[in-house]
């Protein structure tokens, strides 16, 4: 009994609804970062609650899972982040990133210039 309550939906949309829901979400993403040029964290979080919108999930619940959902990505990989961002202005500012660049391509041949640039990019990025 307890595994058909806990296996029950949360919402009363049906299949259709849900397809639609996502469908529009997703226009809307592509919309907003593509035609109005807004930032791509802001598209995707209204895109999101639109889509809960169509879906017919309420307000709050749908409030309640971005924020519960946003709070354990952050916690578990925006320090991660946070510190590389640190680092590679670190190596801009201090013209590390300059020498990095210079010395790779300096000792790589040209045939294998793809290869030094996506050397580069994996060691600065």
């Amino acid at each position: 009994m307890s595994s058909l309550l806990l296996a029950a939906p949360t919402t009363t949309a049906g299949t259709p609804q849900l397809i639609v829901a996502a469908v529009v979400g997703i226009a809307a993403i592509v919309l907003l970062i593509v035609w109005l040029k807004l930032h791509p964290f802001l598209s995707l979080t209204l895109g999101a609650f639109l889509m809960a919108v169509v879906a017919g999930v309420p307000y709050k619940k749908s409030f309640d899972s971005f924020t519960t959902g946003l709070g354990s990505t952050v916690g578990s990989v925006g320090v991660l982040i946070v510190l590389g961002a640190i680092i590679g202005t670190l190596l801009v500012r201090s013209g590390g990133a300059d020498e990095i660049v210079d010395t790779i391509l300096a000792k790589t041949p040209m045939a294998r210039l793809p290869w030094a640039l996506a050397l580069i990019a994996f060691v600065i990025g």
